[in-house]
Parts: structure tokens; sequence; C-alpha cells
């Protein structure tokens, strides 16, 4: 679960009627500027949950790993959550800085982080704690929760739809490409731990299990393309 995001140098994807997408992928260690493009092009999340529940029952600051361009971020500080925000790629921290003038945003892999202080959540909803140094530098940083989102395998397992096409999917490993509208594609290369695994992965870094929900917090989570996981410390 420790592999290396790659760099996709294939063919880009067409349109269906002959036109080019643009593709994106994300890579820490590499940004892609038109990452950043593609996400700050989108509505801001409607749906905060599970994420403003576990929040609020946090003493804050949260620091919110993987912060991006403040889809998620910009609602919960409208609905008065005390943030910290990190990301590696510095397009993505220009954007959420504009848009959150206020807040504290940090540029770093997770990998790398050292903050020196610690706080009650740390929470990354973005796919973005799929290894166990991530897991561990993340939980290093909180004094009683951690919560992170990740995709759920058998979401993929279900083969290629609408807006989705799997590339790749072996056990421990998946590459798939996601369609926006305007013309974008994401192009995904993941580490992947199935629902049965969480467990025993999380217990390996110090966490106990406390929630795995669907990605709106609520519903069948085979069904749903991530899954949400809040876990204590001990």
């Amino acid at each position: 679960m420790s592999k290396r995001p790659v760099r996709f140098r294939d063919e880009e994807p067409t349109d269906g009627h002959g036109g080019r997408r643009s593709l994106v992928r994300d890579d820490p260690f590499d940004p892609d500027p038109m990452y950043a493009e593609l996400y700050a092009s989108l509505p801001y999340a409607t749906e905060l949950e599970p994420w403003l529940g576990w929040c609020r029952r946090a003493r804050g600051p949260v620091l919110y790993l993987g912060v991006g361009t403040g889809r998620l971020a910009v609602p919960l500080a409208l609905a008065g959550i005390d943030l910290v925000g990190v990301d590696a790629h510095p397009g993505m921290l220009a954007r959420v800085r504009e848009r959150l003038p206020n807040k504290e945003f940090l540029l770093t892999t997770v990998e790398d982080l050292s903050l020196g202080r610690m706080f009650d959540l740390v929470m990354a909803p973005s796919n973005l704690v799929t290894t166990s140094a991530r897991l561990r530098s993340a939980a290093s940083h909180s004094q009683q929760r951690v919560a992170f989102e990740i995709t759920n395998p058998l979401w993929l397992e279900a083969g290629t739809r609408p807006g989705l096409k799997v590339r790749k999917l072996e056990h421990s490993w998946a590459e798939f490409d996601i369609s926006y509208p305007g013309g974008w594609t994401e192009r995904v290369a993941t580490a992947l731990i199935w629902p049965n695994e969480i467990d025993s992965w999380v217990h390996e870094v110090g966490l106990r299990i406390e929630v795995i929900c669907a990605r709106d917090g609520r519903g069948d989570t085979t069904e749903s393309s991530t899954l949400c996981v809040l876990c204590c410390i001990g």
C-alpha cells in the first residue's frame, strides 16, 4: 500500500466526437497545474456530512489534509468550522487562500508533515490517506480522532459506467478515469484498502474504528464510490 503515485504519459481521452478532453492527474511529487484548474471550476460541496458533524464534535481548529481549492473547506468554514489546511499542490493552495484569506494553509506532503502541534481531529476527505505512511503521519498529529475518505474497491469492481472508466483493478492498486463537466477527465492512480481490511490497517498505526459510512454519511456502503472512516486514538 506504499506504491508511489505515478504520472501517466499515455493517450489522452477523446470526447467521443474526435475532440480532445483536458486530462489531469494528481501527483504530489510533480503537481499538474491543470489539476487545480479543474477543482477550481467545480461548485462548492452542498452535502457536508459526515464531515460537518465530525468537525463539530472536535475542539478546533481541525487539521484538514488535502484541502485543495476549498470545495469542501469553504462551506465548512462558512458553517463555523475553524480549519488549518494542508496541501502539496501550490496551485490548489493559491486558490483556497484567495477564498479563505483568514485561514492558515501550509504547503507540504502528508509524508513530510511536521507541525509540532496536535489537533483534536485530523481529516482527509479526498482519497489522500491511502498508505500506511500517510495514515501514520495523520495519526501523529491527532489527540483524539482521525477521519479519512478512500475509494471503495467494491464500487470499482462493479465496472465501467457513465463518467467512470476502470483502466486497471488489482487487489491493492487501481487506475481509473473520472469525467467532469466542461470536458475534464481526472486520471486516478491509487492504492486500495478493501472494507474487510480497514480495521487491521488502522490498528497497525494505533487507531480504532468508530464509524465506516457511505460518502453522504448514510446509505449502502457497497454502492458508494468512496468510504468515509472515523477512527479514535488507541
